[in-house]
């Protein structure tokens, strides 16, 4: 993996999971050794949050000058978050595969520079194995490959239960805790697979 490095989580769509896949991502690089800092560039500011929470508790996700940078923007990239997109190694765009979604995703996408888009990793969050979702999900493929730019990553299934909680704080990794093993497996597949593309 390059180091340093810039991810940035946008997309022009809110609600899809951009904090949580922030925190998750930078949880996750801390567990294989990895410093992580996260720019909360979101005025919602629930990844910074999150991250005040574990430090309340004794537990530090950012490093200062760390190897990698994780930028949660908001649900639109207005001009103050397009310099963190255009400056980003991987640009990581979270979406649900549902028809509302996906016109902004793909909207957005081809609005993008041919430079910026090799850059972008469309995430796939809440899936249900929906016929809709399988549907636009090849939608989606057929687009990357007919622009010959952009990438689909693994996606993550629909777990209420699990990732909430991360935003409540702790006094350690994530991944040290007893997390679900079956979401633990989807989430290293798609970081895997992120960080190796």
């Amino acid at each position: 993996m390059k180091e340093p490095l810039l991810i940035a989580l946008t997309g022009d769509k809110g609600g899809v999971g951009k904090s949580t896949l922030a925190i998750l991502l930078a949880e996750w690089l801390k567990k294989k050794g990895y410093s992580t800092n996260i720019i909360d560039a979101d005025p919602n500011q629930t990844a910074q949050t999150c991250v005040d929470k574990c430090q309340e508790l004794g537990y530090q996700i950012c490093t200062p000058n760390a190897t990698v940078t994780i930028v949660d923007t908001a649900g639109t990239s207005g001009s103050s978050l397009q310099r963190y997109i255009r400056q980003a190694d991987i640009i990581l765009v979270p979406f649900q595969p549902h028809v509302a979604d996906l016109e902004t995703v793909v909207g957005w996408f081809l609005s993008l520079n041919e430079s910026l888009q090799d850059r972008v990793i469309f995430v796939p969050n809440r899936l249900a194995h929906t016929r809709e979702q399988r549907d636009g999900l090849a939608e989606l493929d057929s687009t990357l490959k007919e622009q010959g730019r952009g990438k689909l990553a693994p996606g993550l299934s629909n777990r209420p239960a699990v990732y909430p909680p991360i935003f409540n704080g702790r006094n350690e990794n994530l991944f040290d805790t007893k997390f679900d093993p079956s979401a633990e497996a989807e989430l290293r597949q798609l970081f895997e697979s992120i960080l190796e593309g």
